[in-house]
């Protein structure tokens, strides 16, 4: 996904391409679903994607970074900053989220249907980095893996909005298909991934 692409793959794949600059990699990008897709279909060596995963026996997930969705805001709601908020408060303002077929999406609306909370988003999004544009201009509270936001956060042209419970962490995976013979290119830029190199 644009996710694992931009915070976790990117300085491995720029390390590979210094110890192996004759190696074409081929990177392309899917929601997790897709990925997990293209895998079992062999058309892609291994994946990186997000939790929540639904993978058949014979692929194999390894953990590689944990990740922390939370909702964001802008000027236009700095009347919320610094208050506890309940999730319930959700369904009355407009919210900006990731398409329904995202793992990101799929996992906080698991969690908010757990608390019983039901949300109708006004915009939903392809990408996190559309959301976050959304935000800065003040068209919705948006939910977002908080790397996308960290600079904004930074520079205080975006908040947190603070909630009676976290969403719980998840993880990046790496994915690979265990019945396949993963090509020897493949495998050592697994391994590089894996602090095996």
């Amino acid at each position: 996904s644009d996710m694992t692409l931009q915070f976790y793959l990117l300085p491995y794949l720029e390390q590979f391409h210094q110890f192996y600059p004759e190696i074409k990699v081929t990177v392309t990008n899917a929601p997790t679903p897709q990925t997990i897709e293209h895998l079992q279909q062999g058309r892609i060596d291994f994946g990186v994607v997000t939790e929540p995963l639904e993978v058949s026996s014979g692929i194999e997930t390894i953990q590689v970074r944990k990740i922390q969705d939370i909702f964001i805001a802008g000027n236009k709601f700095r009347h919320l900053q610094g208050k506890k908020l309940n999730y319930h408060e959700l369904g009355e303002l407009p919210l900006v989220c990731l398409e329904k077929d995202t793992s990101t999406r799929k996992y906080v609306d698991a969690y908010l249907e757990k608390r019983q909370v039901s949300v109708v988003p006004e915009f939903e999004l392809a990408t996190s980095d559309m959301i976050v544009q959304f935000v800065l201009r003040n068209l919705g509270v948006g939910c977002v893996v908080e790397d996308f936001a960290k600079k904004q956060l930074e520079q205080d042209e975006l908040f947190c909005l603070d909630f009676d419970g976290k969403i719980p962490e998840r993880d990046m995976c790496l994915i690979v298909d265990q019945s396949v013979t993963m090509p020897v290119a493949a495998a050592k830029l697994k391994d590089l991934l894996l602090g095996k190199a």
